[in-house]
């Protein structure tokens, strides 16, 4: 069963020992003097250095190094764009390829025009861009969002989507948010808490929410989401660089399913903490039974000069 910690923005599973951390007994004592610790440090910014609370503003690399020439900036986006007509025939969806181009052009005005500047803790501009024009694509009657953090992704949501589609956005804490989309309706709980009525509507999920991927797999078949991305998809190769992983995730499904991984329990370091995944609990092989594509997103570094920020993917459902 998982529980949710909204003091530390996190979601504790049953597949792994989450760090052997615990959930705050007390979540509410703790968001208040939380709240009240933050703002004295705000106070007290504010009263001695003004400068260092105020007009200190963190940019993420994208804005700080790019392309300015024309026929480069052409050059790059005729390879993004054979990147994407490569990506969307593999996971089977049809398009038209002066629509991709288009979408390419849209998304590089709407990135350069974001409100977000800091993306260290989410998405950047290869991640976006599949997501963008995956959606544009699609064209959903509605997404979910689970897992906000600061809204670069409820940016490009809503860029993406038409004014009749809707945004549900979900999060167990909305203390990092610096944009809301006014197409979007926010809750602040966990979406399996009290799902929403998804009939009669062509749905699109984006799970980032460093929760158990297959459990959003199985709210997902429950619940008809035949398009779904998953962010920090990642393998048993690499799921040691995230500092809360979504055990497991899809990626891991796949390759418990190739009988890769021998062992009963596996160990890692992350940051210094050790964590521990039992394999006998993840009961996986009906749920991944539905899964008609799984593809994750290729990495842009070549093209576009900036490194992928996560490993996400795409999984249709039959």
């Amino acid at each position: 069963m998982n529980r949710f910690d909204e003091y530390r923005k996190k979601t504790f599973t049953p597949f792994w020992n989450n760090f052997n951390t615990k959930p705050k007994k007390s979540p509410a004592i703790s968001l208040f003097f939380k709240s009240i610790k933050k703002n004295l440090k705000k106070f007290v910014g504010i009263k001695i250095k003004i400068e260092s609370y105020k007009n200190l503003k963190i940019k993420d690399e994208t804005f700080l190094s790019y392309q300015i020439s024309d026929s480069i900036i052409n050059y790059r986006n005729n390879l993004i764009v054979d990147e994407l007509i490569k990506y969307l025939n593999k996971i089977k969806i049809k398009f038209k390829k002066n629509d991709i181009k288009k979408f390419v052009e849209d998304y590089c005005r709407i990135f350069k025009n974001t409100p977000i500047y800091d993306m260290g803790s989410g998405f950047g501009f290869n991640e976006g861009l599949f997501l963008f024009c995956i959606i544009k694509t699609l064209k959903p009657t509605l997404v979910i969002e689970s897992g906000i953090m600061k809204g670069f992704t409820t940016y490009l949501i809503d860029a993406a989507t038409n004014q009749n589609c809707k945004i549900l956005c979900y999060d167990i804490s909305f203390e990092n948010i610096e944009y809301r989309s006014r197409k979007a309706t926010y809750f602040k709980y966990d979406i399996s808490e009290n799902p929403p009525n998804l009939k009669n509507q062509k749905v699109l999920a984006f799970w980032d929410d460093h929760t158990s991927q297959l459990e959003r797999l199985k709210f997902s078949i429950k619940n008809k989401i035949k398009f779904n991305i998953f962010d920090d998809d990642l393998s048993f190769l690499n799921f040691h660089s995230d500092g809360w992983p979504p055990i497991p995730s899809i990626n891991m499904l796949f390759e418990l399913k190739k009988n890769i991984i021998k062992d009963d329990t596996v160990g890692w370091i992350s940051r210094g903490r050790k964590g521990e995944i039992w394999l006998k609990k993840i009961k996986y092989k009906e749920a991944i039974k539905n899964i008609n594509e799984h593809k994750i997103f290729p990495n842009l570094f070549s093209i576009t000069g900036y490194q992928n920020h996560s490993q996400c993917s795409f999984v249709k459902l039959k």
